[in-house]
């Protein structure tokens, strides 16, 4: 993704947000009043663009374990995974598990992913 795309798709972001925004004070406006239509404009505003942020930082650090690199210092990191795998005592499969660590800045990551050679559970 290059710097223009993503420049792009927070304009959009932004936009859309707006709309949002714009949206909900003509509604709070029309029942509730012009203050009320205000505050929850502007509360529709910072809580959409709240959610966009949160959203591409996630994926931020999604696209750079997935190439292998750390979302703190950018070196490589080391990948770990344990198969799904059955429990005897529960009689039920365990949650696969993949643990992404750097060496350099003692960032880790584990989420619950499981691969092709994962038995179906």
């Amino acid at each position: 993704m290059t710097a223009l795309s993503r420049g792009f798709g927070l304009a959009i972001d932004v936009v859309t947000s707006g709309a949002w925004a714009l949206a909900a004070f003509f509604i709070g406006a029309r029942l509730f009043g012009f203050s009320a239509g205000l505050l929850l404009a502007l509360a529709v505003f910072i809580t959409s663009m709240t959610y966009v942020v949160i959203s591409r930082a996630q994926e931020q650090r999604a696209q750079q374990l997935a190439a292998g690199r750390c979302p703190r210092c950018h070196n490589a990191v080391a990948m770990e995974h344990i198969h799904r795998r059955w429990d005897t005592v529960a009689a039920s499969w365990l949650m696969p598990s993949t643990l992404w660590r750097c060496p350099d800045c003692g960032f880790q990551h584990v989420e619950a992913l499981a691969c092709e050679g994962c038995p179906a559970g």
